[in-house]
């Protein structure tokens, strides 16, 4: 009997000993786990501070510069810097209705740059009202530098950890700290209303945002938008809601749906962006890190074009396509019969280690995507091709229809031509036989882009 005392003694205490052995391991896995969370969001908040001052940098330079050479070359660098920084403020853990101006202002210094590029590559300089815009746009961006230095001083100071970042998003917090961060974007929100609004051909100009939207299906609540992010990501059994809160984009009403991983051991999460009438996505964006890379392009091609299809987005086409940090960004057009629709566009991001897809935006397809839209010609392709310079070698042609000033939109003779070593994609109206754009395609090693 007391032998089977004994080992129970012996019994229980080995079974404590391993619970408390077993407890300390994961409570130093969750330490270090947060410890890199912590890490990686330190590196993130830098980086976009980072590039909101070379934004600011760059655009300083192109008051000073003299040559439109120049201009494109500091132009295409804003334009990436300001996608890039959009991109780190979606992933960061805080409730996105804060910073939404902030996001929309960045978004338009980088249209607003891809139309200056244009400007002066079909020859013609920046002019006063340019200018105007620019000297504004420096000035506010140097003001959103100092506010995001401010925040992230204070963040330090007072020991404020992602996870209290995190329960701000989700209102759970409520301390000082909580206080000091609300303080801190509701300031850089004012500071966002100032900024003036900018008229340009652009997908995210104010014209085009102050647009009614007239979206199709009836209105969801935050239920149907957790059943709709789980089923447009495809492996929705994987992560458990984090947040959903209330947002306003680009004129439609909507849900931005967080998504956070079950397996402790993945250090990435999701969010959606779903409108409230029709439950259509507007963008997801997965923040994982691409490994090694094991497909190609064609490939990711292939994967994405499967993805859209499965979404219900059918008769789409790649028109364009960038590698950025290991992911391939793919540009989509509608395509109608024989006429492709640029303005119908939809954005995929392929990660190029396990071909999953970690990027949509689909707003330009939400706003424009329409059935039967006008394609009878009033001149021939003959005709169209008349009116190009006798200097450029014209290599194949197609019908599309482009966007133009505003919310407009008009069918074009497609040419792509060459001049000694560059390429141009040029516009021939398909009524008027005016020349309506020029692009010039640059083909590089992480893939096309166009100017």
């Amino acid at each position: 009997m007391k032998k089977r005392w004994i080992a129970g003694y012996i019994v229980t205490f080995i079974f404590v000993g391993f619970v408390l052995v077993w407890g300390y391991q994961q409570h130093e896995r969750n330490t270090q786990y947060n410890i890199y969370l912590q890490n990686q969001f330190q590196r993130m908040f830098y980086n976009m501070i980072g590039d909101v001052e070379n934004i600011q940098s760059n655009l300083a330079k192109i008051i000073v510069s003299g040559t439109q050479k120049q201009n494109i070359m500091l132009l295409s660098d804003i334009r990436r810097l300001s996608y890039d920084a959009q991109e780190k403020l979606c992933q960061l853990p805080i409730n996105h209705s804060n910073v939404s101006k902030t996001q929309k202002f960045l978004n338009q210094i980088g249209d607003l740059s891809t139309a200056l590029s244009k400007k002066n590559l079909s020859g013609k300089p920046l002019d006063r009202e340019d200018m105007n815009i620019i000297e504004s746009l420096h000035n506010n961006s140097n003001d959103l530098s100092s506010a995001l230095i401010s925040l992230q001083k204070d963040i330090a100071d007072h020991g404020i950890t992602i996870d209290e970042l995190r329960k701000v998003a989700s209102n759970e917090l409520k301390n000082e700290n909580s206080k000091i961060i609300n303080t801190h974007f509701t300031n850089i929100q004012e500071r966002v209303q100032e900024y003036p609004e900018l008229i340009y051909d652009g997908p995210f100009s104010e014209h085009l945002q102050k647009r009614k939207i007239d979206l199709k299906g009836k209105e969801i609540d935050k239920e149907g938008a957790k059943k709709i992010a789980m089923a447009f990501i495809g492996n929705g059994n994987l992560y458990k809601i984090d947040a959903i809160t209330d947002i306003k984009y680009m004129n439609m009403d909507g849900y931005l749906v967080s998504l956070n991983p079950k397996n402790s051991k993945a250090d990435n999460n999701i969010t959606l962006s779903i409108t409230k009438q029709g439950g259509k996505i507007i963008w997801m964006m997965d923040t994982r890190k691409t490994k090694e890379l094991k497909i190609s392009k064609k490939e990711a091609v292939n994967a994405a074009k499967s993805f859209l299809e499965s979404r219900g987005f059918n008769n789409m086409t790649p028109t364009y396509s960038v590698v950025y940090d290991g992911q391939l960004l793919i540009n989509f057009a509608y395509k109608e019969e024989d006429v492709v629709v640029y303005t119908d566009l939809l954005k995929v991001k392929v990660a190029l280690d396990h071909g999953d897809i970690v990027g949509f935006e689909g707003n330009g397809y939400l706003i424009n995507h329409k059935e039967q839209r006008d394609k009878n010609v009033t001149i021939s392709k003959d005709e169209a091709e008349e009116n190009i310079s006798i200097y450029a070698k014209v290599l194949g042609s197609k019908l599309a229809i482009i966007p133009t000033a505003g919310d407009k939109e008009v069918l074009c003779y497609e040419f792509k031509a060459r001049y000694k070593e560059d390429l141009f994609l040029i516009y021939i109206n398909a009524k008027t036989g005016e020349e309506e754009k020029i692009l010039q395609v640059l083909i590089e090693d992480n893939g096309i882009l166009m100017l």
